[in-house]
């Protein structure tokens, strides 16, 4: 009977970090990829609620963000700089569509 509670248990500790298999090789979790999903949107607030007169301070500000998304990609974590770009520049097409043409180009 000892037996047959070791293998069940085997068998559910195994389902459990096979679930786990994508987070624990990459690193990224979900609460990352939200966390950039939030980082990235922040960015796109302190452009989007600016007035810019000057488009050398614009892409400054712009790189600056790009900065922020670099970091994710030294990590390794890909799908959390995806989710960044992903809510940086959709924010900013949402609100105001030309500057986030302006904003999409490399």
């Amino acid at each position: 009977m000892k037996i047959l509670y070791y293998i069940v248990g085997a068998v559910i500790a195994l389902t459990l970090l096979s679930g786990c298999g994508e987070t624990a090789r990459n690193g990224e979790t979900a609460a990352e990829i939200e966390t950039a999903k939030i980082e990235g949107r922040m960015a796109a607030r302190k452009i989007i609620t600016r007035h810019w007169s000057d488009t050398s301070a614009l892409q400054k500000e712009i790189e600056n963000s790009r900065i922020l998304r670099a970091r994710y990609d030294s990590l390794g974590h890909k799908k959390s700089a995806e989710t960044f770009d992903s809510a940086f520049v959709s924010t900013i097409r949402t609100v105001n569509p030309i500057l986030g043409k302006f904003v999409e180009k490399p």
